[in-house]
């Protein structure tokens, strides 16, 4: 008797369990397939940037970090931090700043999803402060700081290359636009001027463009 239900256990039993084995791995590799390729929808950028050539005598090292989200295929809307550290010297005048601002806008993918070519457009809220040093070595040499305000156009056309079949991806964009500012300024140097207030404009008041890399973790 104990024999017999040794025999309908292994009959009964086993011979089933590869039938549901190889079940469960199907609905496993269809959800992990699934996962694996599925369009990412949100992205994290981390990207450096500096200058182009067409701003003589300026040197910036640009940080930025970005949000984007895809509203459609095709339509995604961002939101970026980022932070400048910046030097000018034409060796009469020096400044040197560090602006900072928040920008929010969209990027455009041509291709649908987060790939390839891209077009994008921002507008954003920047402060910064600089120091700066007029007629440079000479007797007439005066010193001052300022403090500017503005709202930031900028317009970005770049790409985005998935690394193999990772969510992460190199994306080179060049950014070009303007700032549109308000700023108070004051002298320090020499102290006959120091306190008054200059009529003095921060280089970075005007057009600019500079090119960035970025690293994109989709999501």
């Amino acid at each position: 008797m104990l024999a017999k239900h040794k025999v309908l256990i292994k009959e009964g039993g086993v011979m089933k369990r590869p039938v549901v084995f190889v079940m469960l791995v199907v609905v496993a590799g269809t959800v992990a397939a699934g996962t694996a390729f599925a369009e990412p929808v949100n992205s994290i950028n981390f990207g450096l940037g500096g200058v182009v050539q067409t701003m003589p005598h300026c040197k910036a090292n640009i940080y930025l970090v970005e949000y984007e989200h895809m509203l459609d295929s095709k339509l995604a809307v961002l939101g970026r931090g980022s932070d400048i550290d910046y030097k000018f010297d034409d060796g009469r005048y020096l400044e040197k700043g560090r602006p900072r601002g928040l920008d929010i806008g969209v990027r455009y993918y041509p291709a649908g999803g987060m790939k390839g070519i891209f077009f994008g457009g921002t507008v954003g809220y920047w402060k910064t402060d600089w120091t700066f040093t007029n007629d440079k070595g000479m007797v007439s040499e005066s010193q001052g700081k300022g403090d500017s305000k503005a709202i930031r156009a900028n317009v970005d056309i770049g790409a985005r290359f998935p690394i193999g079949s990772s969510p992460v991806s190199i994306m080179p964009a060049l950014q070009v636009g303007r700032f549109f500012s308000s700023t108070t300024c004051e002298y320090t140097a020499p102290a006959s001027r120091a306190g008054t207030s200059c009529s003095q404009d921060g280089e970075v008041s005007a057009f600019y463009g500079f090119l960035a890399v970025s690293i994109g973790i989709g999501f």
